[in-house]
Formats: C-alpha cells, sequence, structure tokens
C-alpha cells in the first residue's frame, strides 16, 4: 500500500537540497517563469522530474506559524513560487489564514511507499 500527506518543511527543504546537489545551484532563489497559471509541467520549470516548485501556484504545507498580526493569528504557511508575484522564490515562506482561497493557492502531496 501507499500512504500519502500534505507535504511539509522537511520535504519541501530536503527537494531543494536534492535538486541544488544535482547540479542547480540556486535552485532555492530561482522565481516564476510565467505570470499566469498553467497546466503542470508546461511552464518550463521541471528540474529533477520536480514541476513547479517556482512557477505556478504557493502550496499549503503542514508547517506551522505562529504569527500573530492585528487581525489575529496565521497558523498556517505556504511554500514556493507564484506566477502573480515575481518576488515568491522557492524557498519562500509565507504566513496564511486557513480560510484563504485564492486561485494561485495550491497544494503537493508527498507518497511514502514502503520498501519492503
Amino acid at each position: 500500500s501507499v500512504n500519502s500527506d500534505l507535504i511539509n518543511s522537511y520535504a519541501w527543504d530536503t527537494a531543494i537540497v536534492y535538486i541544488q546537489e544535482a547540479g542547480h545551484t540556486n535552485y532555492a532563489n530561482e522565481t516564476s517563469k510565467n505570470s499566469e497559471l498553467a497546466n503542470t509541467g508546461t511552464n518550463g520549470d521541471e528540474v529533477c522530474n520536480l514541476n513547479d516548485m517556482a512557477s505556478n501556484l504557493n502550496e499549503w504545507t503542514t508547517e506551522h506559524s505562529s504569527f500573530i498580526d492585528a487581525t489575529g493569528s496565521n497558523p498556517c504557511l505556504i511554500r514556493g513560487g507564484v506566477c502573480v508575484d515575481g518576488s515568491h522564490y522557492i524557498a519562500f515562506r509565507h504566513y496564511a489564514y486557513a480560510t484563504v482561497n485564492e486561485n494561485y493557492l495550491g497544494f503537493r502531496i508527498v507518497l511514502y511507499i514502503p520498501t519492503t
């Protein structure tokens, strides 16, 4: 059987390290290659068989934020670049409300495949 989960900070950062060690030394700082949403894998942001870490959506993670602003707690973190804002990069972390609903927010799952 295969188990899955929403990506966590360890898996996200491990993917960045893996890609950088494969020769893409500044990958953590890559920003979007496009200015609008695109189908997965069509915007030229595929490195080491991973698509769209910089160019399409910010992605929900299981990370927790303790940031509190004037409007209340922001317990959720999003990661990655996004097509609507060129200042977001792959290693980017940003707090968000769990109720945020935008067309540039998505998610990435991790599959755990048993080896035995």
